[in-house]
């Protein structure tokens, strides 16, 4: 049964209108006026030099993303004027690479890592990125982790160093997961807005915040064991890598006021005394002694940046086509129906990609990179479908799960020869359902009437201000149930399980990478390398390129990712692109308004039925 646009999308997608335009407004003058300061840059080249004994610089300026959003210079520019901490995005393989390529570089001696502009990630990321900082160590390379104060996300790269560097003023801020969001049902219930919600699964909990004031008791045991198995990662990596006794980071933050009281206030203090840290002193000074470790260039240490550097090297995934070649083809973000550029998933967009490789002789088989918490479901079965058809050609899909892989992100993934994820990829979230909210007590409420006539009694049954008629409702009821039981026949089918054992571990639960392992949901843990070399293996390649398959962008668009890619505009922005003072009160309250209404506005499924894991999002990144 198709349905018009949302009532809930419309509103919704009006109030971000509003909150965007006034945020955008600011910048247009500037915008201009910086086209024309570095128009005349962007025709020049420049080179990189890489000094013998140079330390490679790791700081990246942001949040670590699989694929980077699509958006125009002026979106970014006033983005960043919010002092969101997600302005800026990192792209997860640049990192990776850079690391990677400095490892056996000659002409690197070591490498430091600043944390103050990161921003965070997925855990499964973080865990990426500190595998390839031991890899570098183990090349008898240094890395000295230097920092003003460390958050949660920050403080796990830090402690992949051989040394850490604490400003003599800051703090260790380790707090634990969590999964806590607000509650509208009240709020809802005292504007007269009626909330119809259509589910299966007992644990599918994404729709809560519209029917309940509370986390309902099957939610929170699901996300205490989630939260629980990641937690103990988290504990377990820190404790290895800083040698310290099993329970002392949990001691660190159970008793962190107590343990503050024995030295009187002072974190930096603390934070050595517990061996977090290895030295504290001011910037000046910790300046100086990195002077003194790797060498002099001007006031600052002998470096050079990472995407610098990286821009004198090749790309681990090239589009070359001298070898036969394994599809790398990455779904980060939203499902969403139609087309969607980067940093979401279009249904129409990712199977046209998809779509391409299967009619390209070279492409042997396919890796399928996802991190999505889902979205609409009938694009989600769009994906699916072609990457069935894909399949259907003999040759092998592998799927590699990145920090979530949930709801539509694994009705997406059911079509694979092999599904690799990494114990801290969040999954599973087996469920379905659908949300409509009528507006008929609002429109009492402020004295406006609906009426009219219709054939039948689904006639313009959405209808702004009229109330769902009831035979909408048990239809709606029932697509619902015929989704979910889709979901799981998908499911048992892919991965050769009863239905029945399925159901006991869908409903909407969430899991671990590791659990979803012991659960038969995934296949492997390892990361997206391990996915390819098992996708070579079963395509029988011995060697092989990895060829990045994405949408390719206009020649307006390649033009304006330049410029705000450019190195002198990046540092004319530097200052914008993210918030130093994680704190500030206006800034979290934007970022938290962007983030609750985001979701919403891209519920556009045409049966209005979707495959969402919300919360699974919210707990992609650490703090």
């Amino acid at each position: 049964m198709a349905v018009t646009p949302n009532p809930f999308v419309r509103f919704f997608s009006a109030l971000l209108y509003i909150f965007r335009l006034f945020r955008s407004v600011i910048l247009n003058l500037i915008f201009l006026l910086l086209v024309i300061t570095v128009f005349a840059g962007l025709m020049e080249t420049t080179t990189t030099l890489v000094p013998q004994g140079s330390a490679l610089l790791l700081d990246p300026v942001g949040v670590i993303v699989e694929q980077k959003s699509y958006t125009n210079p002026l979106d970014r520019l006033t983005t960043a004027t919010t002092g969101s901490v997600d302005a800026g995005e990192v792209l997860l393989q640049d990192v990776l690479d850079a690391i990677n390529l400095a490892a056996t570089d000659d002409r690197i001696s070591s490498m430091v890592v600043m944390t103050d502009s990161f921003a965070g990630g997925g855990f499964s990321h973080l865990q990426e990125i500190g595998q390839a900082l031991l890899k570098f160590r183990q090349q008898g390379k240094l890395i000295y982790a230097w920092g003003s104060s460390f958050s949660q996300s920050q403080y796990f790269l830090a402690a992949h160093a051989d040394e850490i560097l604490l400003n003599s003023y800051g703090a260790v801020d380790i707090e634990g997961f969590g999964a806590w969001q607000n509650y509208f049902k009240d709020a809802l219930d005292k504007l007269g807005v009626n909330v119809h919600i259509f589910r299966v699964g007992e644990y599918k909990s994404a729709v809560e915040p519209y029917d309940r004031n509370d986390m309902s008791p099957e939610a929170k045991a699901n996300y205490t064991q989630l939260l629980t198995d990641m937690w103990r990662l988290y504990v377990n990596d820190i404790s290895t890598l800083r040698k310290l006794e099993p329970g002392v980071i949990d001691t660190y933050v159970n008793t962190f006021d107590q343990q503050l009281t024995v030295y009187a206030g002072d974190s930096a203090v603390l934070a050595q005394q517990t061996g977090l840290v290895d030295r504290i002193e001011s910037r000046n000074k910790s300046l100086d002694y990195l002077r003194g470790e790797i060498g002099i260039q001007g006031e600052t240490f002998s470096s050079v940046g990472y995407l610098p550097y990286l821009s004198t090297q090749h790309s681990a995934f090239e589009n070359t086509r001298k070898n036969a070649a394994i599809g790398l083809i990455v779904a980060s973000g939203d499902i969403v129906e139609g087309e969607a550029p980067r940093g979401e998933i279009g249904g129409d967009t990712l199977s046209s990609i998809i779509r391409s490789a299967t009619y390209d002789d070279s492409i042997k088989a396919l890796v399928l990179r996802i991190n999505s918490g889902g979205g609409s479901a009938f694009a989600s079965e769009i994906i699916r479908a072609e990457l069935a058809a894909f399949k259907d050609t003999g040759r092998p899909v592998v799927v590699s799960m990145g920090n979530v892989a949930a709801s539509g992100g694994y009705w997406i993934a059911t079509p694979a020869d092999q599904i690799w994820a990494s114990a801290s990829t969040i999954t599973g979230s087996i469920g379905i359902f659908g949300i409509y909210p009528t507006f008929e007590n609002v429109f009492s409420k402020i004295g406006i009437s609906t009426d009219g006539v219709g054939t039948t009694e689904l006639a313009a049954y959405a209808t702004l201000g009229r109330a769902l008629p009831p035979l909408a409702e048990r239809s709606l009821q029932l697509t619902v149930e015929n989704g979910y039981a889709r979901f799981i026949n998908l499911v048992a089918e892919s991965r050769k399980i009863d239905t029945q054992a399925v159901d006991a571990v869908a409903q909407g639960q969430v899991w671990s990478g590791q659990a979803a392992l012991e659960r038969g949901l995934v296949d492997q843990l390892g990361d997206l390398d391990a996915a390819i070399a098992a996708a070579a293996d079963l395509a029988g390649l011995s060697t092989y390129d990895t060829r990045l398959l994405e949408a390719e962008l206009s020649p307006g668009e390649k033009f304006l990712q330049q410029i705000v890619d450019n190195t002198l505009v990046r540092n004319l922005l530097a200052p914008l692109l993210v918030s130093t003072d994680r704190q500030n009160p206006v800034a979290l309250m934007l970022q938290g308004l962007e983030r609750e209404l985001g979701p919403l506005v891209k519920l556009n499924d045409s049966h209005a039925l979707y495959l969402n894991c919300f919360e699974c999002n919210r707990l992609t990144l650490t703090n």
